[in-house]
């Protein structure tokens, strides 16, 4: 019983007040792969968190028969909120793949008619679709049956090449590495918890560490000055709801451009090996209050 209780409040913090505080670790953002990795180890911890709960639950109420009903009613309780979280988890993984891709679908069958594409390096299937509308756009959409870099006139006119190129590199950054998949998988952890105890924080973070991800596979391929050109000449731009966009937090990023970390590996390895104990903790408190159960009887 003790067990259950403690990694239900372990799967609770990590949902709620847990992301407060971790977003206020601003060195995340100096290795943002890294910062992603944590911020999904968090997510997992939960979710094991409340297995690893309900789990004790039911290995109590069928192991024992002569509980007081206080007891039977906690163990009851908790057993059903394991299984509302695991069957959330299911029902938001299929919502989120499905609505997700039939809005990246629908919108790239507009985007064709609308534009004028042609082929990029990325791949066969990639392609650059411009719109004939001054407002600057950037975003890509990726797709199973092709995806799309989409710019505009605006755009296009309002960089240098070599600013334009960083774009793109930004954006192709987005596909190679499926960064879609990634928000995608987190979008369905967030929604496995009820709304009342959970936060969009760490989905919120995700999306701002996953474009600088991005910006550092274009300052490898064009260069920082570029690209943090680029970022101020149109950022703000719109980015549709199923897209990943360049113009997300542009101030943010510029400020991370102009001044990058020294030694980002050390705490890019600090944070990992963070994350990786972050989601051994439910699993050791688990195994713990077996064998101190085991002990006792």
């Amino acid at each position: 019983m003790i067990t259950g209780i403690v990694l239900l409040l372990l799967g609770l913090v990590l949902v709620g007040p847990g992301p407060l505080l971790v977003r206020r670790w601003t060195f995340l953002q100096d290795v943002p792969g890294a910062g992603v990795v944590l911020w999904q180890a968090g997510a997992v911890a939960a979710l094991l968190s409340v297995t690893g709960a309900g789990i004790v639950w039911t290995l109590d109420l069928l192991g024992r028969h002569d509980q007081p009903a206080w007891r039977i009613v906690l163990s009851v309780l908790g057993l059903l909120f394991t299984v509302q979280v695991l069957g959330r988890l299911v029902w938001s993984v299929g919502r989120v793949v499905a609505n997700t891709a039939a809005r990246r679908r629908r919108h790239t069958e507009l985007v064709d008619i609308l534009s004028r594409t042609k082929a990029l390096g990325t791949g066969a299937r990639s392609r650059l679709a411009v719109l004939e509308q001054d407002l600057p756009v950037a975003y890509c959409l990726p797709g199973l049956r092709g995806s799309r870099v989409v710019v505009s006139e605006g755009t296009v006119n309002s960089l240098e090449p070599v600013e334009f190129a960083a774009v793109l590199a930004h954006e192709e950054a987005h596909l190679r590495a499926r960064h879609d998949v990634v928000l995608d998988t987190f979008t369905a952890l967030h929604r496995a918890f009820p709304v009342l105890v959970r936060s969009r924080l760490p989905l919120d973070h995700c999306r701002i560490l996953v474009e600088m991800l991005a910006d550092d596979a274009a300052v490898q391929r064009i260069g920082r000055v570029p690209l943090a050109r680029a970022l101020t000449k149109i950022g703000g731009a719109p980015v549709p709801e199923a897209a990943l966009g360049v113009g997300n937090e542009a101030v943010l990023r510029v400020r991370r451009l102009a001044a990058p970390p020294a030694r980002p590996q050390l705490t890019a390895m600090a944070v990992s090996l963070l994350a990786l104990g972050l989601t051994a903790l439910p699993v050791a408190i688990l195994a713990a209050g077996f064998l101190l159960e085991a002990s006792i009887s």
